[in-house]
């Protein structure tokens, strides 16, 4: 720092300041509306996002019958859609409609929740559910092919059950070798004259 700057501010920092006052206040007036605003924006989205939160985790304390639930699930998707809950709902619809052993609304979910989210955090437990649809409904070609394709998964647990499932689906289909031989059966004794 030079010696000459020194006295220019503290002999004319007064002065300047009293030339800039107005623009300072508005200045310091738009951070603190800014920040405020801000605030109050984080905030909204904050209590929107419990709400949202609230219904889902309401529905997990309201019943016990798996088909009021499905339901229910189904309803907080289609309520808070295009927020994070609706695709965990959707998902959990899914699942429970597969658990009450209603295998078409499980596979319309499955499907739809792939519609949805085909990248979403849950797709490969969507594509192992409509798997399990497609072979409980008589179509174990689709199911095999489904549960092939899932054997790359990164998830663990997704790989080994696509591989348990894969492996019993072909279990059944898969033709005996050679036919059975009928036990022999040991000769009754023969009565005596």
């Amino acid at each position: 720092m030079s010696d000459s700057n020194e006295p220019d501010i503290m002999y004319h920092g007064a002065e300047w300041f009293e030339k800039n006052k107005s623009k300072l206040l508005y200045g310091a007036l738009a951070v603190i509306i800014g920040v405020g605003g801000y605030q109050l924006n984080a905030n909204n989205q904050a209590e929107s996002r419990a709400a949202s939160e609230s219904a889902l985790f309401a529905v997990q304390l309201d019943g016990t019958n798996l088909v009021e639930i499905a339901g229910a699930y189904a309803k907080v998707s289609t309520d808070e859609a295009g927020k994070p809950v609706a695709e965990r709902a959707l998902i959990l619809s899914a699942k429970t409609w597969l658990e009450a052993t209603d295998y078409d609304k499980a596979q319309a979910a499955f499907k739809s929740y792939l519609g949805q989210h085909a990248d979403g955090s849950w797709a490969d437990e969507a594509k192992l559910g409509q798997a399990i649809c497609q072979e409980v409904k008589g179509d174990p070609t689709g199911a095999i092919s489904e549960y092939q394709s899932l054997i790359n998964s990164t998830n663990a647990i997704i790989k080994n059950r696509a591989t348990s499932l894969l492996e019993a689906a072909q279990t059944k289909l898969d033709p005996l070798v050679a036919k059975p031989k009928p036990p022999v059966q040991p000769e009754a004794p023969k009565p005596e004259a």
